[in-house]
């Protein structure tokens, strides 16, 4: 028998209410809990295995596909479904669209020690992101580029943003994504014997110049400010993406796929 739907039509229900909050960064990082939003977000979630602990549906909104996969994975995992009203539905929503379907799950916490490894790792490193939206892009990113994981350094902005998620389309549920301090991130590195390699704009060589045959550990930096001094420092090599227009840098998620799809060209073969 799949799991029964328990139905809320109140907007004043606790619940609901306890939802709403989770639209802020403080309450987040205080229940260590996000909410998951939409049809692709929530079954990656679910292709991952990621733990979940609600779903919230509108039924009229929801499609079939989605519905059936949910029901069947809450039966399985004894988790509840809130059957919403339109109405109610619509003041949890964080975004505009969310497809009837909201997850409420952890926020995700990995460590640098869980990273898998390959024979061959390539990893993005990616040091003072700002903006929800390039963090999603650059793990869409990565994600089509085979890395073992993506290291965000000193990262502006919190994992359980639902912007993450929704710009990441759920990628984040599938891709290790870990957050730590330049020293940890760079001797992790050595201790791996991962060469890591900055694309900066005053670097002498091109990115097509360095061989990423090796394991490889491929960094980008801020949208305004690039890498850092500090990170500079621990570099092994640094390498430039060339501009012949009137600007002078690309989208930090333009320039790091730029990179890495050249490491997947010299890896075509091994």
């Amino acid at each position: 028998m799949l799991n029964p739907k328990i139905s809320i039509e109140s907007l004043q229900n606790p619940r609901i209410k306890s939802l709403v909050k989770l639209r802020k960064s403080s309450e987040r990082m205080a229940r260590k809990e996000t909410l998951i939003e939409g049809c692709r977000e929530v079954e990656r979630a679910i292709m991952g295995d990621y733990p979940i602990h609600e779903f919230y549906i509108c039924s009229s909104q929801l499609n079939p596909t989605t519905s059936s996969l949910i029901s069947i994975y809450a039966d399985q995992h004894e988790i509840s479904i809130y059957e919403c009203t339109e109405a109610v539905f619509k003041k949890i929503t964080y975004r505009e669209t969310s497809d009837g379907i909201i997850a409420r799950a952890p926020i995700p916490q990995r460590t640098l020690a869980k990273i898998k490894l390959s024979n061959h790792p390539l990893l993005l490193i990616a040091e003072g992101i700002e903006k929800p939206g390039n963090i999603g892009t650059l793990l869409r990113t990565a994600d089509a580029a085979g890395v073992n994981a993506v290291i965000l350094i000193n990262s502006k902005t919190d994992l359980s943003n639902p912007n993450v998620i929704r710009a990441s389309i759920g990628t984040l549920f599938l891709l290790p994504v870990i957050e730590c301090t330049p020293d940890e991130c760079f001797s992790w590195l050595e201790k791996n014997h991962i060469r890591s390699v900055g694309l900066t704009p005053e670097a002498k060589h091109l990115y097509t110049d360095i061989d990423y045959t090796q394991p490889t550990a491929l960094m980008v930096g801020s949208e305004d400010k690039g890498i850092t001094a500090i990170c500079k420092k621990r570099l092994i090599n640094e390498v430039s993406i060339p501009m012949k227009g009137h600007n002078d840098s690309l989208n930090v998620s333009s320039a790091a796929a730029i990179a890495l799809f050249e490491c997947i060209r010299q890896r075509a073969n091994i």
